[in-house]
């Protein structure tokens, strides 16, 4: 049966060719000679268990060049990775999880088709010997591809940036299941649909556990607690990890409208959808966070001045378009007015005494040399100390750098300069 190895066909990763080797074409026509010549001599059983054999050896080596293999005699899919000793795969990261997508992809979407148009052509005179030749080749070969797959969703990790990669795995299993079922007969077909619903169901539950562990995490202040306070009030890691994580599930919207229980967000009207409640809840939760660590600054200036990068922060990624659709126009005024408040209050602490020093009412004549005198020495002590201190913070945000820059501008130097004026 040497003849089974036959011919190359190529599949293609990002970076890298992989090769199969598949059933060459012209081959064909002489396996199903001798197939007929077999089943006619009564042989069925005999030739089905070779074919499947050889076959399935050959298949194997595609899951091999994917990397996506395991010890099928000694993996349990109900218990966790340490109890089936699968601890050297605990360590399970992104791009393994991609490689099993890609795999899923190319196995679902060529290989097997590929394999059942060969088991067609060679055994298509009889319908009970291609089903059995096709299921003996392919089951064990799926059969590892799913227990892959469960041994990810099995890693109990929390690993928030996992949470996307879970979701794509379940999308493209969503999708890619009709296929498979479409493929098999019977039994056959029966057992493995049991075992992708299993994985399924696996994926579904570590993703929606992620989730509202990632939800908690905000309540708890798990995201913050060991993160120190930037002297210079820019934009701190939690929120910029928070908001990368909701950018890119976004691209999942209607998986995760499936997956996550309604009640989970506790934010929105009743019509919101579970996505959007659970977006708007993480969202709020955020903000408590950005507070809360805010209250750590003792400059009343810089607290606002961190305040508003972060709320400036959160503003900006939401207006990527999944999120802006999700979130609409009114949530983003909103967050767009807090962050106008932000920089009103930090305008007002700042800059408040400095422009006091720079009025005259009150004044009396005897009295005005001296107190004139006065008031541009407090006023230049303070601009000295606003400049030196205020140089070393940072407003990330170009945009709101520049109107900052502006609003300043428009305060300060009218103000001094109507006082010069007057006065000098």
């Amino acid at each position: 049966m040497d003849i089974l190895y036959w011919t190359q066909q190529r599949f293609f990763l990002p970076g890298e060719k992989v090769h199969l080797y598949l059933i060459d074409p012209e081959a064909s026509t002489l396996l199903k000679e001798i197939a007929e010549l077999m089943m006619l001599a009564g042989h069925e059983s005999n030739l089905s268990h070779a074919y499947g054999e050889i076959r399935n050896s050959t298949l194997m080596q595609c899951l091999c060049l994917f990397g996506v293999q395991i010890d099928l005699n000694s993996y349990n899919p109900r218990a966790s990775p340490s109890e089936s000793g699968f601890n050297m795969l605990l360590d399970l990261d992104g791009q393994k999880m991609e490689i099993w997508i890609q795999a899923l992809r190319v196995i679902i979407g060529t290989v097997l088709p590929e394999e059942r148009q060969a088991c067609t052509q060679i055994f298509g005179s009889d319908s009970k010997v291609e089903e059995d030749c096709f299921a003996r080749a392919t089951t064990r070969f799926i059969q590892q591809l799913f227990a892959f797959g469960s041994l990810i969703a099995n890693v109990k990790d929390e690993q928030y940036e996992k949470v996307p990669l879970l979701v794509q795995m379940l999308e493209e299993f969503l999708k890619l299941k009709p296929s498979i079922e479409a493929l098999r007969y019977g039994d056959a077909k029966d057992a493995i649909s049991q075992e992708a619903d299993m994985l399924l169901e696996k994926l579904r539950e570590e993703a929606v556990r992620l989730l509202l562990k990632f939800s908690e995490a905000q309540i708890n202040h798990e995201s913050y607690d060991n993160e120190t306070i930037v002297l210079n009030g820019s934009v701190l890691s939690f929120p910029q990890y928070t908001m990368g994580v909701i950018k890119l599930l976004a691209g999942y919207s209607d998986t995760l409208n499936i997956i996550l229980p309604v009640e989970v967000g506790g934010v929105g009207t009743v019509t919101t959808s579970p996505w959007k409640s659970y977006v708007l809840t993480l969202l709020t939760r955020l903000q408590l966070n950005i507070e809360e660590k805010s209250k750590s600054y003792k400059d009343e200036c810089l607290r606002n001045v961190f305040l508003m990068n972060n709320a400036m922060y959160v503003l900006e990624k939401a207006r990527s378009p999944d999120l802006k659709i999700l979130l609409g126009d009114n949530w983003v005024t909103k967050q767009l007015v807090q962050v106008e408040q932000h920089a009103t209050a930090y305008l007002r602490a700042s800059w408040t005494e400095p422009l006091f020093q720079l009025k005259d009412k009150g004044i009396s004549y005897t009295e005005r040399s001296l107190i004139l005198t006065k008031k541009f020495k407090n006023f230049n002590s303070i601009f000295g100390e606003i400049s030196r201190v205020q140089t070393t913070w940072k407003v990330p945000n170009p945009q709101l750098r520049q109107h900052l820059r502006l609003v300043i501008l428009q305060q300060v130097i009218p103000a001094y300069r109507a006082f010069v004026g007057r006065f000098g």
